[in-house]
Formats: C-alpha cells, structure tokens, sequence
C-alpha cells in the first residue's frame, strides 16, 4: 500500500533558554512551596516579635582631658597621660570607665534589683570616632530606666575616680611629708597635691548627661517582617531549585514546547479525576470547557480530505493519550464523521473501558485468517457513527502480528469511516511503536503537565525525527488556560443517526 505521507518536514531545533530560564521555571512550577517557606518565615517573625521586649537605649558622654608628660604633679598616680597618639589614649580610658567599682556603685544607687554583673552586662563603653569622647551606652527595658542607668553610671564613674584618686592623693602626701620637703619643687607639689586632695579626676569630666529615648532600638517591626520575607523567598526558591533539579517530569508548557517545539493544537483544562475514573456508556459526557477543546482539536485536523488515519500517541504512560483519542473521536462524530477507533496499545488496553465496551471476537483468531476485520468492530453505545475496535488484556505477544496486519486492516477501517483514530503506546516508552506511525496521516501527541516526562519527550522526539515524522502538535492536559464560558455553555448539537429514545442516550457534547 502506498501511503501520501507528505513531504518530510525536519522539526525545528530545540529552543535554547536563557541562563536563569530552568531557576525561573523551578520557582513557577513550585511556588506552593515557595510560599508555604515564605509563610513559615513569616510566622517565625511574627512569634519573634511577640516575645520580643523593647529595648531602649540611652547615651551619656565623658569627656577625656588627658595631662601632659611633663606633668609632676599627678606622677605615679594612676591618671590618664597623653601618649601621643589619640586614638590610644581614648582607649585606654574606655577600658578605665568601664570597671566593677563603678557598675557596683552604679547599682547601689538605682536599687530594684540590679547587681554590678547587670550593669556591665547593660553598658557598652565606646570611644567616638575621631573625638576625645567617650559614649556610654545604657540598655534598660523603658526610655527612663535607660536614660536613668547611662547618667547614674557616667555618675558613679566619676564618683568612684574620686575616691581612688582621693586615696592615692592622701598616701602621696603622706610620704612626701615623710621623706620632707627638701625643694622648692616638692613645696610645690605639696601644695598643688593638697589642693586636689578632695576634687575629681582631672582628665575625666561630663560632657552631656543621657535623655531618655523616644523610641525602641534595633530593626523596627516592618524591617524584621520584610526580611523575614526575603529570607524565605530565598530560601523557598533553593528549595524550589532543588526540586526542580531532582525532578524529571515537565511541568509548564513552555518546557515542553522548548524540548520539543510543537504547537500546542488543544489545551485540556484540569478536571479532578478527569483521566482516571472510567466513563460507562451511560456517562460518555465530558465538562464543557474539555468538550470544547478537542472540538478545536477536531477542526484543526479536518482537511477537507477523508478518509484519514490520525495516530494519538504520548510520551510517557498516563499522559492522556486513550482520553486524547475518545475526545477527538467524539467530536468528530458530533461533526457528522464517521469515525473508527483502533486500540493498538494492547499492553495497556483502555479504549474498550473508556467507552464502556468489549471486544466480540478474539484477536487472534481475526489475526490467523479465520475471521475478517468486521469481525473485530464493536458501535459505540448510542452511537451509531462511532465503531470501535476494542482490545483485550492478555493479547500484549500479539503486538507484533497486529501491527504487520495494520496496512490491510487500515484499509478496511477507511472504507468505513472517515476517520481512523489509532490509540498506541506511548512512544517514548515503546519505540517499535514509530511503525504504526509511518502509516498515519497525523500524528497527536497528548502531554499531561506533571506526568510527561523528559527522557521519554526527548525519546520519543528523536524516534520520530529519525522515522522523518513530524507531529501536527500537542494536546496539552494541564492548568495551561482557560476557555470563555460563553462558547463552554453552546447547546450540543445533534448527532448524525442518534438515537433519541428507549434507554437514557450517552451525551458526548
């Protein structure tokens, strides 16, 4: 038999995608999971600041005044000294202010608990850059407590400067009166040590007393919420990416398309269940928008030219391929062709169940010449214009003579009907099966998104490249678009040869 095939069209190369096309992609496919980190993150900050206190904090300023080198007066008393370089110096009294005997007189004077481990634990002693300044910082739990800790702490520093520096004044002139006064320079001393005997420190003094806060430090509640969704966008997108990377089915049309650039002739909307559960005689109907999809399918396939041989195949197993075949020989029918369909996938023989019917003779027995094809047609419940060819389970070793019969039974099936529709096995799964597509007119190919898988798209795409075969495109299962409700609500049309009474009739459209 001679078969017009058409010319032998090579399909377009793959499309290439940018270098952030597959990390988009994974984030698209799995936003749920980017979404429930990023409310998770979320969550997480909003306990944090739940059980956050409010922290407040205030600053006093000390300003250092060293004495010169050369100074007699204050020798061997323990006084800051300039030691020529600034920054060194200022310093050295951070580390001077910041002492147990200051924090422990600090927390004598502010009571309600507070020990001199507290104090030092609530205040931070810092020179200000490039200055002679000394910052204390205060963090208390309220504005005043705050402000109350850095001033009675700057206080208490001062204080205790002045008893110690009191005490080694005191033993200083105690031992310059011991050894007596034998120049004019120690007189001097003498008088000038006396007369500091009861003032301050010299090189430290209060520069500017604390003022409580009129708000809480640190991020405020928006900046932490805002990071906290940051931060679990981040992480929900490395999950997202990793998934995608371990995952090896296809999960948006635009990857199908790129690994195998097709059209997409039908989208078939989600419908729950919608490829599983098996549809009796008595229940053939299908959703609207479904119905209306593989009518388009319908229309884009019919040339003018009958009869024709449409293949419906698919890459993986579950892809649709059985629905595929029911709904575009449905709407064919509800067109006013007639339509045979032949189950060739008799390792999975689901056309018979999908229609509600049974094979009536044995394959086999059709197969060894002792039956003819007409044997093998069974109508379709209600439908007049619609025969099938049903398979059974059990006849998968008759694979290989069914489809060395296929030619003269295609014949056969032509004189028939208008259409024959041929349900094979998924192509990227059972390659011999590009045999029975060199003998059809069209090739479909059905895609389920979240099923379809990439080995196989890609298998099945270079059998069919090398058998000089390309597909008329896709029908794509999937949340890929939606139909307009005024054109899914059209009344069904009438069937050719239906019959309209005895038993409830199956509704197709």
């Amino acid at each position: 038999m001679n078969f017009d095939l058409g010319p032998s069209v090579p399909p377009p190369a793959p499309q290439t995608e940018s270098a952030l096309g597959p990390y988009l992609r994974a984030i698209r496919t799995y936003w749920v999971l980017v979404l429930a980190i990023m409310v998770a993150a979320l969550a997480a900050s909003a306990a944090m600041l739940s059980v956050r206190s409010p922290k407040y904090e205030a600053r006093s300023r000390l300003l250092v005044t060293p004495l010169p080198q050369d100074d007699r007066t204050f020798l061997g008393l323990p006084v800051l000294r300039d030691s020529g370089d600034p920054t060194r110096t200022v310093q050295t009294a951070a580390t001077l202010v910041k002492s147990s005997e200051a924090a422990s007189l600090a927390a004598d004077r502010i009571g309600q608990g507070w020990t001199s481990g507290r104090v030092l634990d609530a205040i931070d002693v810092q020179p200000e850059g490039g200055t002679n300044i000394l910052d204390i910082t205060a963090s208390a739990g309220n504005s005043g407590g705050a402000a109350r800790l850095a001033n009675e702490y700057a206080n208490a520093v001062l204080d205790s400067r002045r008893q110690i520096l009191r005490r080694e004044i005191s033993q200083a002139i105690n031992r310059l009166q011991a050894r007596g006064v034998k120049s004019p320079d120690d007189a001097s001393r003498l008088s000038e040590l006396q007369s500091s005997q009861d003032g301050a420190d010299p090189t430290l003094s209060l520069s500017q007393p604390a003022l409580p806060p009129g708000s809480p430090s640190g991020a405020p509640s928006w900046l932490i919420v805002a990071l906290a969704l940051i931060a679990g966008f981040t992480l929900g997108s490395g999950a997202a990416i990793m998934r995608g990377m371990l995952d090896s089915r296809i999960h948006s049309e635009d990857e199908l398309v790129r690994l195998y650039p097709l059209p997409v002739l039908a989208r078939v909307p989600p419908e729950p269940g919608l490829l599983r559960r098996p549809r009796p005689p008595a229940d053939l109907a299908m959703p609207r928008a479904v119905r209306g999809a593989f009518r388009s399918l319908a229309a884009q396939l019919d040339e003018g030219r009958s009869p024709r041989t449409i293949m419906v195949t698919s890459a993986s197993s579950g892809d649709g391929k059985t629905f595929s075949a029911v709904g575009l020989g449905l709407a064919l029918v509800v067109d006013g062709f007639r339509v045979v369909l032949i189950d060739l996938d008799l390792n999975k023989p689901d056309l018979g169940r999908r229609l509600g019917v049974e094979p009536e003779t044995d394959l086999e027995f059709v197969l060894s010449n002792r039956g003819t094809f007409n044997d093998l047609l069974v109508p379709a419940p209600g439908l007049p214009s619609l025969l099938v060819v049903p398979a059974a389970s059990g006849n998968s070793d008759l694979s290989e003579p069914l489809t060395r019969a296929l030619p003269e039974f295609l014949d056969h099936a032509r004189g028939r009907a208008d259409y024959v529709i041929l349900d094979t096995p998924p192509l990227g799964e059972v390659s011999e099966a590009v045999r029975i597509a060199r003998q059809a007119d069209d090739i479909v190919v059905a895609s389920r998104l979240g099923n379809t898988r990439r080995a196989n798209l890609q298998a099945m795409r270079d059998v069919l490249e090398r058998a000089g075969r390309v597909p008329n495109g896709f029908v794509v299962f999937g949340r890929t678009g939606t139909l307009s409700a005024s054109y899914s609500k059209q009344p069904r049309p009438a069937i050719k040869g239906e019959k309209r009474s005895g038993l409830p009739q199956p509704s197709p459209y």
